[in-house]
């Protein structure tokens, strides 16, 4: 990791693309620091697509453009932390991202950016917020092994204090999204825009299309029912090796005995989660790690198994069932991140072990869900609408006038 030091001398020198002039016309898309065509920035874009076309310029910072973004016409590639890269987010006008810029790369006063975020809910704690974490080795039967542990709490200060500075405004799915955030981040209350999330205007849409085209893609037959494993990663690290604990064959015959039809199970991992043991993994398990849109695997769930993962506040916007499967709940509560919000009050059931999520999916009783997922949306006082895309390119159109 780069010393603070070293990143302030950085952004000392990147101002040497102040040369350039901001085009005004331009926008930068970036998801996940240019590893995918994902998430809010993808739904922002495509929607500015179609309604403005070549009217304006689209750049993305992406390593590896897949075939989904190819096909779009107008747009421009270039990799992260490139100097092409570099120079696009300096002369850009808006810049739309789920995780910010790098504290290296200034805004210049010309500049909007919106920060998309990419989670919605108030769940497991984040930024400045997040307690000092002990080594993550040595998890309760190692359900998650880490290579480092550290008191991020110092790099965590330095990251908000710049992002603060850099940001025009910051998307919010929830009022409770809003406070905890506030708390985290270290910027002004009012750079918050309560308008929910654009990734989840789909969800308020009729999505069965989207839902059969993820399972064409992944080889599923279209009556078939689907099980998706969801996680989260653990710590603060981004190089972990998750052991998969939950038995598959017991959740697959409760949802049978539930719901009755043929049920497959999928499994998409965190994106920080780069290696699996598959001791556990039956081979007709179908791995949609790699899919490129979560929204769409969301859509083609009948149930969703996660963990403290913030997918829970997508899926619930789906009322479909949903449950909790936390093997190491004391140790994430106490050692780890920590939650915002008390677990008993999110929108699903939590087990502990097998046994118990397999009571819950052969007791699960529609009625009480949709209160329970109606409560939680109300508790945390849920900004989602099926609008947020419409409203934050109105935004980003307004700025482009300026």
């Amino acid at each position: 990791m780069v010393t603070e030091f070293g990143q302030k001398i950085v952004r000392g020198c990147m101002k040497i693309f102040c040369l350039f002039p901001i085009k005004r016309n331009r926008i930068l898309f970036n998801s996940h620091k240019g590893s995918q065509y994902v998430c809010n920035p993808r739904y922002i874009y495509e929607y500015l697509v179609i309604r403005y076309g070549n009217t304006l310029q689209y750049v993305w910072c992406i390593q590896n453009p897949p075939e989904s973004l190819k096909a779009l016409p107008y747009v421009k590639t270039v990799p992260y932390n490139s100097i092409r890269y570099f120079y696009y987010e300096m002369t850009s006008k808006v810049i739309v991202a789920n995780i910010p810029s790098p504290c290296y790369i200034p805004r210049r006063k010309k500049q909007f950016m919106i920060d998309t975020w990419h989670g919605g809910g108030a769940y497991k704690r984040i930024g400045i917020s997040i307690p000092k974490q002990a080594s993550l080795s040595d998890v309760t039967k190692k359900a998650i092994i880490t290579t480092e542990a550290s008191d991020n709490t110092r790099w965590e200060q330095y990251r908000a204090y710049y992002n603060a500075l850099d940001t025009s405004i910051f998307l919010s799915s929830s009022k409770r999204f809003t406070e905890v955030m506030y708390q985290s981040q270290m910027l002004p209350r009012e750079a918050y825009l309560e308008i929910g999330m654009p990734r989840n205007d789909i969800f308020f849409t009729n999505y069965k299309a989207f839902g059969d085209k993820a399972k064409q893609k992944l080889g599923i037959d279209i009556d078939k029912k689907v099980i998706l494993f969801a996680p989260t990663y653990r710590g603060n690290v981004k190089n972990q090796h998750f052991n998969m604990q939950l038995d598959i064959k017991m959740c697959l015959n409760a949802a049978h005995e539930r719901w009755g039809g043929e049920w497959v199970f999928a499994y998409r991992m965190h994106i920080f989660s780069n290696s699996l043991d598959k001791d556990n993994i039956p081979e007709n398990a179908i791995n949609a790690s790699k899919y490129d849109e979560m929204q769409e695997l969301l859509c083609m769930a009948d149930v969703l198994i996660t963990d403290y993962s913030s997918s829970q506040w997508d899926y619930a916007l789906t009322k479909k069932p949903g449950f909790l499967f936390t093997p190491d709940l004391d140790y994430y509560m106490h050692k780890d991140r920590g939650f915002y919000t008390p677990i008993e009050d999110w929108a699903f059931p939590y087990a502990r072990t097998n046994d118990e999520l397999t009571v819950l999916i052969k007791n699960f009783d529609e009625s009480k869900h949709i209160q329970k997922v109606q409560r939680h949306l109300d508790l945390l006082e849920s900004c989602e609408d099926g609008h947020a895309t419409k409203s934050v390119c109105q935004i980003i159109m307004n700025e482009l006038s300026k």
